[in-house]
């Protein structure tokens, strides 16, 4: 019986080893395929055999050789996301056995073609038809290459376009933590700028709509204050001033409203410190007026204080100028020259009794 068992076990042993062999020799084959089909320019052909031989092989270095290769020809055949995928497996699967910074930096580019317009053919067969074209994977692509290199020189942008695109998914909160991290990681990067705008509008859109203890307001203020200390005299600088002024109105209305609810249930003492703060706090908000009418209702004592400041414009100052005066006023134009001519006929301010003078001299 030992000898029985021993005679399977070398026989399971060399079959295995057999098996082995032929897998590589396959993959092998694969691969010179592969190579053959890239030298070709066949790109997408190319890139089937090397996922073959990455499939068949063994050996990782084989396996790492031919996703390096795949990626490649997906690259050169306009498939940027399955050239992702494939740097994504590299990435996870093999990392001390690549260049990891630069694949990241692949990844990063790749988001940047998708943000710029760039999408992947639909469907292979039918990669020729323009219009036949597959989804927006920036998202996907910056999320990824963000959790691998979140401090790569790409990633301050790449948080930046981010945001952006939650905001344009309607995932506000999603795009804020992208902007959080972006004005505190990032000292140095240009993108902070308008990272900091970004973050201050999508805190106020959150405060106009739902702010009910007011914490978004708070943080779009402290983020709107921080810009102008840091920025003071950027273009932008005007838009945040006016968006201040517009945070003020909003936390004065909320002030407002629960001193409304609190007197519409009899509870006259809270409506009145809400009020008062409004008044105190808020003196040049918009809802001050309602605010001290409705305070001298429910206090018979209240004396309307006598200077406010004034309210200042909310709505952003632009300079006007004229438009320029042309300087060839049009003659005739096309449609009433009876067909004569194509083009408008212009004054070029010749003065033609001076042309007639000129050739009477001579």
């Amino acid at each position: 019986m030992k000898g029985l068992k021993n005679g399977i076990t070398i026989l399971s042993v060399l079959l295995l080893s057999l098996s082995v062999h032929g897998n590589q020799q396959e993959a092998s084959e694969e691969y010179s395929k592969g190579l053959k089909a890239y030298k070709s320019r066949n790109y997408l052909d190319a890139a089937k055999n090397f996922m073959a031989a990455r499939l068949l092989a063994d050996e990782r270095a084989m396996k790492v050789k031919a996703l390096k290769k795949a990626a490649e020809s997906y690259g050169k055949a306009g498939f940027l996301k399955k050239e992702f995928l494939c740097i994504e497996s590299l990435l996870k699967g093999y990392p001390s056995q690549i260049n990891y910074k630069q694949l990241v930096d692949r990844e990063y580019i790749i988001g940047n073609k998708f943000f710029a317009g760039h999408r992947d053919p639909a469907y292979a067969p039918l990669r020729w038809v323009p219009w036949l074209t597959g989804n927006d994977q920036s998202t996907l692509i910056y999320a990824e290459a963000l959790k691998h290199a979140p401090f790569s020189s790409y990633a301050p942008q790449a948080r930046l376009r981010l945001a952006r695109l939650y905001i344009n998914n309607g995932k506000s909160l999603n795009a804020i933590k992208q902007l959080r991290t972006l004005t505190k990681k990032y000292p140095d990067s240009e993108a902070k700028k308008y990272g900091y705008l970004e973050l201050a509008n999508a805190l106020m859109h959150l405060a106009r709509y739902g702010d009910g203890d007011g914490r978004y307001n708070r943080e779009a203020n402290e983020v709107m204050n921080e810009y102008l200390r840091k920025y003071p005299k950027s273009k932008e600088a005007e838009w945040v001033k006016k968006r201040i002024l517009e945070s003020k109105d909003i936390n004065a209305k909320r002030l407002y409203n629960l001193a409304q609810y609190y007197n519409r249930i009899g509870n006259k003492k809270p409506a009145e410190r809400y009020l008062n703060k409004v008044l105190r706090e808020y003196p040049d908000s918009i809802p001050v007026d309602e605010s001290e009418a409705l305070l001298s209702k429910i206090d018979n004592n209240f004396v309307p204080l006598k200077f406010r400041p004034e309210i200042q414009n909310r709505h952003q100052e632009y300079t006007e100028e004229p438009l320029p005066n042309e300087a060839e006023p049009i003659i005739m134009t096309p449609e009433g020259s009876n067909g004569r001519w194509l083009l408008p006929i212009r004054d070029l301010g010749i003065d033609r009794n001076k042309i007639s003078e000129d050739k009477d001299e001579k």
